[in-house]
């Protein structure tokens, strides 16, 4: 089928109003011009001025030819099988395993789904972490691990010249895996979506609720600071699930690693943690219910600096099979104190209040005294103060940015360069700061985490309501805070602790810079508060409030000081090897099974400069004992490698060794990292329902209970899937060279005509 369209540059209305006034121009004022020639002459001249304008026109209209054409396409429907190894799971009707359960939909939808497949393909593939296509399903469920993601991406770019109908996807829902493998079932299946058009039809098998699977005790969402100080009490959370321990105690216990006599390379043996007055190592749990999960809180102290490994452990009870997911196992930097602090403010009571942390064995804080008002230009800071190494951690209080100008000499500049070497900042709530203070002309504005511009810029004693709040204010962590080591004030129930203080009595107002800011805490109608980031080498902090000696004043000293020494010691963190000539770093340090861990490591000179023609070996001691080298990547001042050998559990040793000019430089760089005991599979193999239904919402599908399949397929054979497709061709009648030639060619031999004639 052919027909003829026209898309108007503008209106119709618009384009006739154009087209008329056009000729009309062309009409009215061409004529008299050229009336003394002979009357051929004159058709010719204004019959190629009509032309042209018509061209002209022709070319507003846009038309175009449309041919129509229906083709016959392949029409194929996939059905998605799961065959992981949690398929296993005896949770079906009547205590059939999952697999069964799945064959037992498909049997009895065979009379359905063989008359729909005389009008398309339908066809028939497992999976578990890639596809399996088959022409008979099997009750096997072997495979290692299901990745839902990465199975609906393959699937989506299979047989993409087919016309795809719809995915029906049977499953127990649940994402278990790792590393490359690891892609987001939801953003998978909105990509079918957009790509392919077609909806996903989920069909869940297995429970969520695991009341079959026997007596099993497992740890999970371990929460601990991966770095810590001597003689400080280190809390410790996770969630322990009890399955089939209704009734009986279970005792949850810390264990840290005992190093006595170890050398780098070798794993020490893991030791319960004593009791003392300021650490809970050990709890009782117990449970009335067949399956739940269970938060506990525990604590220790570490006494000594160095890298342990610290394990939390829910001890096995008699009859338990499955022990492996008893323990989970991590790494801790254990680092010595004595960090010097730089403290600018006016005397306020919060200035008096965080001068206690000085009673600390780890921090040292200068207060400089900036004077307030019409006094305040008399203030003298020390450019000593700025001086490389001189300060770990630099805090601004209630003072403007003028403060810091000495004569010629911008203090702040130098601030800027100290921030750039590893520095830490805070700035802490005020009239004369921020915005307020010029900050946002100044140097710290790159650096700061909060929104500044240099036109905020308050003079004198004015003073702008609109940039506080005035009210009380009750700081809560965010859900980012809860985890954050900063905001752990509470060994137990950090967050009912923070619910506990006296509420703030105001704040500046401010906003996150960009989406790499982590906003911590907030008043609790969402009033942001403690804001943090990484810049650089350094660590920054902006907090709103500058009242928080009224936890002091209402009893609250310990968590006043726990607080303020928490942030001093986190804008102030290095890593364990930064003095050292050659490092290596391995983040995080917990990995599971079959994961590819990343090495970054590097090598520097006294001036902590990086050395660029170093050479590196690096090389994994795995838990057999075996020594694997890996290749190596520049990346500018930082080298990369990449380990994948994980598939064992237990400690793995890096050894980084660098060279130059053939000698090595200094003795090698060491670092370890765990390989986590743990089965992705089978350790938890509860079936996710949730994510089956957002697979299913994304692409505009609803997901279906096994029972309603053969309905769902009945629907489909009531409705009809067309295998017909319809293809379009559009032929453009003004973009193209004849229809430029043609208005150019008139144009031209009309101006050469008049030009004979002495017109032009």
């Amino acid at each position: 089928m052919v027909r003829f369209i026209a898309e108007p540059v503008w209106s119709w209305p618009l384009v006739a109003l154009a087209a008329v006034a056009l000729i009309a121009v062309v009409l009215l004022t061409y004529p008299p011009r050229i009336r003394h020639l002979p009357p051929l002459r004159r058709r010719l001249l204004l019959g190629m001025r009509l032309a042209s304008a018509v061209l002209l026109i022709w070319a507003l209209l846009r038309p175009a030819v449309q041919y129509l054409e229906i083709d016959s396409q392949a029409a194929v429907l996939v059905v998605l099988m799961d065959k992981s190894r949690s398929m296993t799971t005896p949770d079906g009707p009547g205590g059939i395993t999952r697999r069964e359960e799945l064959l037992k939909v498909l049997a009895e939808s065979d009379e359905q789904l063989e008359e729909l497949a005389e009008d398309i393909e339908i066809r028939y593939v497992d999976f578990d972490s890639t596809l399996f296509p088959t022409d008979e399903p099997g009750a096997e469920a072997d495979g290692q691990f299901t990745a839902l993601g990465k199975v609906l991406d393959e699937t989506r770019r299979e047989d993409a010249g087919k016309r795809l109908v719809g995915i029906v996807l049977i499953s127990d829902g649940a994402q278990r895996a790792v590393g490359e493998d690891d892609v987001d079932p939801r953003a998978a299946a909105r990509r079918i979506a957009e790509e392919r058009g077609v909806q996903i039809h989920t069909v869940l098998v297995g429970t969520s609720e695991l009341a079959t699977a026997g007596l099993d005790l497992s740890v999970e969402d371990v929460l601990v600071a991966p770095d810590t100080f001597e003689k400080k009490t280190t809390p410790v959370q996770a969630q322990v699930r009890l399955i089939g321990a209704s009734g009986r105690k279970v005792k949850v216990r810390l264990l840290l690693e005992d190093r006595t006599g170890k050398s780098a390379g070798e794993s020490g043996e893991l030791v319960e943690i004593p009791y003392s007055a300021d650490a809970k190592p050990m709890a009782e749990i117990e449970t009335r219910e067949n399956s739940t999960v269970i938060p506990v809180d525990l604590s220790f102290v570490a006494q000594q600096a160095g890298e342990y490994k610290l394990a939390i452990e829910v001890v096995p009870l008699e009859g338990e099979l499955k022990v492996n997911n008893n323990r989970v196992e991590t790494l801790i930097t254990v680092r010595k104190g004595g960090l010097k602090v730089a403290y600018f403010d006016i005397l306020r009571p919060e200035a008096g209040k965080l001068l206690r942390l000085n009673q600390t064995s780890q921090i040292q804080l200068d207060w400089q005294v900036v004077l307030a008002g019409e006094r305040q230009s008399a203030t003298q800071i020390d450019p000593a103060l700025f001086a490389p190494g001189a300060y770990d951690v630099y805090i601004i209080g209630d003072v403007p940015a003028s403060v810091f100008r000495l004569g010629g000499t911008d203090l702040l500049l130098r601030l800027a360069e100290r921030v750039e070497q590893g520095a830490g900042l805070a700035m802490i709530g005020g009239r004369r700061n921020f915005g307020s203070g010029g900050y946002g002309g100044t140097r710290l504005r790159e650096y700061l985490p909060v929104l500044m511009a240099s036109t905020e810029t308050l003079t004198g004693d004015q003073v702008d309501p609109s940039r506080h709040h005035s009210r009380k204010l009750q700081m809560i962590p965010t859900r980012d805070g809860l985890r954050h080591y900063l905001m752990q004030i509470a060994p137990r129930d950090n967050e009912r602790m923070w619910r506990n203080l006296p509420p703030l009595a105001g704040a500046t107002r401010l906003e996150e810079k960009s989406e790499n800011v982590e906003v911590l805490a907030e008043s609790d109608d969402g009033v942001p508060l403690l804001f943090a980031a990484d810049t650089g080498r350094a660590r920054v902090v902006a907090f709103a409030a500058d009242d928080t000696y009224r936890w002091h004043l209402h009893g609250f000293e310990d968590v006043h000081q726990r607080f303020w020494q928490q942030l001093i010691l986190w804008l102030a963190h290095k890593e364990h090897d930064a003095d050292a000539p050659v490092w290596v770093r391995v983040e995080p340090k917990n990995f599971a099974p079959g994961a590819r861990v990343p090495i970054v490591f590097g090598a520097r000179d006294a001036e902590k400069q990086p050395i660029e023609d170093a050479e590196f070996k690096v090389e994994v001691l795995t838990p057999a004992g075996e020594r694997k080298e890996l290749t190596v990547v520049r990346g500018g001042a930082e080298a990369l490698a990449e380990f994948s050998g994980t598939e064992e559990p237990g400690d793995y040793w890096v050894t980084v060794t660098a060279l130059q000019d053939g000698a090595a430089l200094s003795l090698p760089a060491m670092a370890r990292f765990i390989v986590d005991a743990r089965d992705l599979e089978l350790d938890n193999p509860a079936a996710d329902p949730d994510l089956m239904e957002e697979i299913a919402s994304v692409t505009g599908a609803v997901p279906l209970p096994p029972e309603q399949f053969g309905t769902f397929l009945d629907e489909l054979l009531d409705e009809g899937i067309s295998t017909e497709i319809t293809r379009q061709t559009q032929v453009n009648l003004w973009d193209n060279w004849w229809l430029l030639g043609a208005f150019v060619l008139l144009l031209a031999c009309e101006w050469f005509l008049r030009k004979r004639r002495g017109l032009v």
